[in-house]
């Protein structure tokens, strides 16, 4: 018998498959919507390890700022795990706008995005997220963030107007607190960057007194301190600087808010404070990597206040504890400071320059130290130079032409045996009856200068000393050929030293070598020269200058000496009366010198005439004494006169050129007047006048070449065409145009004369310029 089962009741299938369906919906719900946070998880979660990594960097480059990589925009460059980071960010979020569009995440992932695109510098993209977030979603919570990170883009961008816009919206708009403080501290921010201080100022006040986040407070007043110190206002920087320090949100703030407290305080020279704020972050372990930098600034406070031991024990301090470091770097190149401008100790100061490129290369000062090297190697090699010059002059000139070569040391003896001492090898010898040194092919190595020195009963010291040295010469040549096997060796070694000598020698001067009197006023120039525009010493340069006026009265180098002088008693001692005194003597004594004409500029308490205005006087009273007068010798000495003392007055081609025509016109000497003209074209070859008479000229030496005995000048003045007087008088109303004058007649010119003179009348109402 077959058993056939019941089949179930239609009501409990149904209920059954209901529940079951339900079952699998929540399941595939709860799955999806884990897909989609997860994702978006992901996307979050690497934006927050990028941000990380950008804190890294930047707490980095506080620790050595010089190293800041920028791109062509100026901006820092991302690091490599920060663009990593940020990237896969972006291919999280943009997966959950692709994958789930309808998603609650939606919003969520475009405000992601456009704050990555941001960190990445990419600022169109960004704004096109921002943009997406706000006319899509309109009532997202992210609108307000999202609408002050646009305005953090139009900043980046420069757009500042759009920026505060943007801001000031936001501000008096109805959103949380916390981003309207925000918005504050970013207004300041561009009120800062425009030094619009003032505004910058009472943004931050506003934004540090309302703002419950102590991170906001405390980056406001540390941005107040800023301003202040931009507007001189000291008091209220270190003010400003205290509250921030009070709320900083970490150690880090705290210390940066201490030491621009610090640094404020050496701004105003209250060095003590100073130091003690210095002091006090050296005391906080959590400061240890910025140790170098307090001890640095710890040494300027010293160095400023004039406690040069003191300063000197702290730059020691960080090249000892901190080698290699940039602040190592830096106490070399202010110890070499010291010892330059305070103690003037050169030798001291070069080595410490020469130190601080090697220390650290990438120290900011590096470049300066190099060239403050190569100054003070210039300077001692200057000094040397100087003494050796001296030394010429006070042995006189032919004896120490032959010294030109012994080493001079100045603090032992006053020659070395390095000249004599060169001149010995195994083959040499000294003969003490002819006062000579022969080798073995009897050629005389030893000068005659030198004999006549020996023969010189005012001179037994020097020959002393000689004979001292060529004994010292001898004893050392024979110690040489002991130690080397042969003279090639000897040789060798000599030539090499030789040319390291000459590796290490400064070129002082250029051009051909002078006198020793010459060849002292150039290295004291020089030297001036050092000390006041390299060195800022102007009381060492002063010296030089004076000692100059002492020892030399030549027209090439007194003038500028007396306008230096000037200047350093002006610019650097405020001391007009002397400073006026010596531009005084300069313009009486070389009143057509160009330092001549500075100091009529310069000079403040005396006032000088126009030395133009005075040719000018005299070349008129030439020009009535030859047209009104007709005291025609009178007009001729006194044209001779300009053109002889004012070579470089515009008056000066104007002199010859009427000389010249006086000649050819009135006396009838063309000799005379090719002479005048000839001259003219020499010296003022640019000249209107020189154009007018280039025909003249160049016809005189055709017929001297030609060999005719009559003057050409007779006859080229015949063969030009005369010219009527109202052509005359016409031109002459252009006096810059190129006038034919050379072709006036006597009348003539004696009319352009006059009309010259008429224009030039200072009764005049508008007169014409010369």
């Amino acid at each position: 018998m077959t058993i056939i089962k019941k089949p179930k009741s239609p009501k409990n299938f149904s209920r059954n498959g209901q529940l079951a369906i339900l079952l699998l919906l929540a399941a595939l719900i709860f799955f999806g919507d884990c897909a989609y946070y997860n994702t978006f998880f992901n996307a979050k979660q690497y934006f927050k390890e990028a941000e990380k990594e950008r804190e890294k960097r930047i707490e980095r480059q506080k620790k050595q700022p010089n190293r800041q990589k920028k791109n062509a925009a100026g901006r820092n460059v991302l690091s490599s795990a920060e663009i990593k980071k940020y990237d896969d960010s972006i291919k999280k979020a943009s997966k959950v706008l692709e994958l789930y569009p309808k998603s609650k995440y939606v919003d969520d992932a475009l405000f992601l995005l456009g704050k990555c695109f941001f960190r990445k510098q990419d600022y169109p993209k960004a704004v096109r997220k921002f943009y997406e977030l706000i006319e899509n979603f309109p009532d997202s919570p992210f609108v307000p963030e999202a609408r002050l990170w646009l305005a953090k883009v139009y900043i980046e961008q420069r757009d500042y107007e759009s920026a505060q816009n943007a801001l000031q919206e936001l501000i008096t708009s109805d959103v949380r607190s916390n981003i309207i403080d925000e918005a504050r501290y970013l207004l300041g921010g561009l009120f800062k960057n425009k030094k619009d201080y003032m505004r910058a100022i009472s943004e931050f006040e506003s934004s540090a007194s309302r703002a419950k986040d102590e991170s906001v407070r405390a980056r406001s007043y540390f941005e107040m301190g800023e301003c202040y110190y931009e507007l001189k206002n000291f008091d209220k920087a270190i003010e400003s600087y205290r509250k921030a320090r009070k709320y900083s949100p970490d150690e880090r703030f705290e210390y940066d808010a201490m030491f621009k407290m610090g640094l404020t305080y050496e701004k105003i020279e209250k060095f003590d404070d100073a130091i003690d704020i210095f002091k006090r972050l050296l005391t906080n372990i959590a400061n240890q990597d910025y140790w170098p930098a307090c001890r640095l600034e710890i040494a300027h406070c010293h160095r400023l206040a004039g406690r040069d031991e003191d300063a000197k024990y702290w730059y020691q301090d960080i090249i000892e504890k901190h080698p290699k470091s940039l602040e190592a770097a830096d106490a070399y190149y202010y110890l070499g400071k010291i010892y330059l401008e305070n103690e003037g100790e050169y030798e001291f100061a070069k080595e410490n320059f020469d130190k601080a490129p090697k220390e650290n290369p990438r120290s900011t000062l590096a470049n300066e130290a190099r060239a403050m090297s190569k100054s003070v190697q210039r300077l001692l090699a200057l000094r040397d130079d100087i003494t050796q010059q001296k030394k010429r002059i006070a042995a006189g000139d032919s004896i120490a032409a032959a010294m030109d070569s012994v080493t001079i040391d100045q603090e032992r003896e006053e020659y070395t045996i390095g000249y004599i001492d060169s001149m010995f090898s195994d083959t040499t010898h000294f003969d003490m009856d002819s006062l000579k040194i022969y080798d073995d092919s009897s050629r005389t190595i030893l000068t005659d200068s030198i004999r006549i020195a020996f023969q010189d009963e005012e001179n037994i010291e020097l020959r002393k000393r000689i004979l001292k040295q060529i004994e010292i010469a001898q004893r050392r040549n024979k110690n040489r050929f002991n130690k080397f096997d042969n003279f090639d060796e000897q040789e060798r070694l000599r030539r090499e030293e030789e040319e390291r000598k000459k590796q290490q020698k400064v070129v002082l001067k250029t051009g051909e070598l002078g006198t020793p009197h010459e060849e002292l006023i150039k290295d004291k120039l020089l030297l001036a020269e050092i000390y006041l525009f390299e060195f800022n010493q102007p009381d060492s340069a002063l010296k030089e200058y004076l000692d100059i006026l002492q020892i030399d009265t030549s027209k090439t180098v007194i003038p500028k000496v007396l306008y230096s002088i000037g200047y350093i008693a002006e610019n650097f001692k405020q001391d007009t009366v002397l400073a006026d005194s010596m531009f005084k003597r300069l313009i009486d004594e070389f009143p057509d010198d160009e330092f001549a004409q500075a100091a009529r500029k310069q000079a403040k308490t005396i006032s000088f005439p126009d030395p133009e205005l005075q040719i000018k006087q005299k070349y008129l009273s030439a020009e009535k004494a030859y047209v009104d007068d007709r005291k025609i010798d009178v007009a001729l000495n006194t044209f001779s006169t300009i053109q002889e003392e004012y070579p470089t007055s515009e008056f000066a081609p104007k002199s010859l050129f009427a000389m010249g025509w006086i000649y050819e016109n009135d006396l009838k000497n063309p000799d005379k007047a090719f002479e005048a003209y000839q001259a003219l074209l020499e010296k003022y070859p640019h000249s209107v006048y020189a154009k007018q008479v280039q025909k003249k000229v160049a016809a005189v030496k055709k017929a001297n070449k030609s060999g005719k005995e009559n003057t050409a000048v007779e006859k080229v003045a015949v063969e030009q065409p005369v010219k009527k007087t109202e052509t005359a008088a016409k031109a002459s109303e252009n006096w810059g145009d190129e006038t034919d004058i050379a072709s006036m007649t006597k009348e003539e010119y004696r009319r352009y004369l006059l009309l010259e003179m008429q224009k030039n009348d200072p009764r005049r109402k508008t007169p014409k310029r010369w």
